[in-house]
């Protein structure tokens, strides 16, 4: 963005389910919003893929949804879930992203778009179900803010989700310093400020050239 690159975020569902109270169409609209707002402040596009909040199918149908996303959008890296992570939708996205990486690149596999090439998936961390550990970390210092900016945005996942047993909600202050302790603790292991952490098959060199 800031160096000339585009970004699209591409959203399976919009968080329909995801409260204790909100019904579900009330709930999509606000998620919609949030989205939408967080990606502005980052300098991203939005594509909505519109499964609904823990349905997002697994296997082959989202991999063949998830080709003609890669053909269109023609994207050189493509930046997905960890297809180990506990979270069920977070860990068919992955994993279907992943594939639809290499089948997007085969010209003989024929949909409404031609053929393209990306980089196979690079997975960030979340919680994943078996211990992982990353090869490539990437200064994100002066970006902290940016980050927190577009955090702020998805108040009802962070603020109105996460009830306590007294009913009260968890502050938003106590989210952002949770987001920049894991940070610290990922720059700790670099030698940087802050950093975020992922995981490529290319290893920490040839994956550092594709952030130029």
């Amino acid at each position: 963005m800031d160096r000339g690159h585009e970004a699209t975020i591409v959203v399976a569902t919009r968080g329909g389910r995801g409260h204790w109270k909100i019904p579900s169409e009330e709930l999509e609209r606000i998620r919609t919003g949030e989205m939408e707002g967080a990606a502005e402040v980052l300098g991203a596009d939005v594509v909505f893929l519109d499964h609904k909040d823990a349905d997002v199918p697994a296997g082959d149908a989202l991999r063949e949804e998830l080709v003609d996303v890669v053909r269109r959008l023609k994207p050189d890296v493509v930046i997905t879930f960890h297809p180990m992570v506990w979270r069920d939708d977070h860990r068919r996205v992955g994993l279907a992203s992943a594939d639809a990486c290499f089948k997007a690149c085969l010209p003989l596999v024929e949909t409404d778009y031609p053929a393209h090439r990306p980089v196979p998936a690079i997975y960030f961390i979340g919680r994943p179900m078996i211990p992982v550990q990353p090869d490539v970390y990437i200064d994100v210092t002066d970006y902290m803010e940016v980050k927190i900016e577009a955090l702020k945005h998805h108040e009802s996942q962070w603020v109105k989700w996460e009830i306590d047993d007294d009913g009260s909600t968890r502050p938003l202050e106590e989210v952002i310093e949770s987001v920049k302790h894991r940070a610290r603790q990922l720059g700790r292991e670099t030698g940087v400020k802050y950093a975020e952490a992922f995981i490529s098959q290319y290893g920490r060199r040839k994956t550092l050239d594709l952030f130029p």
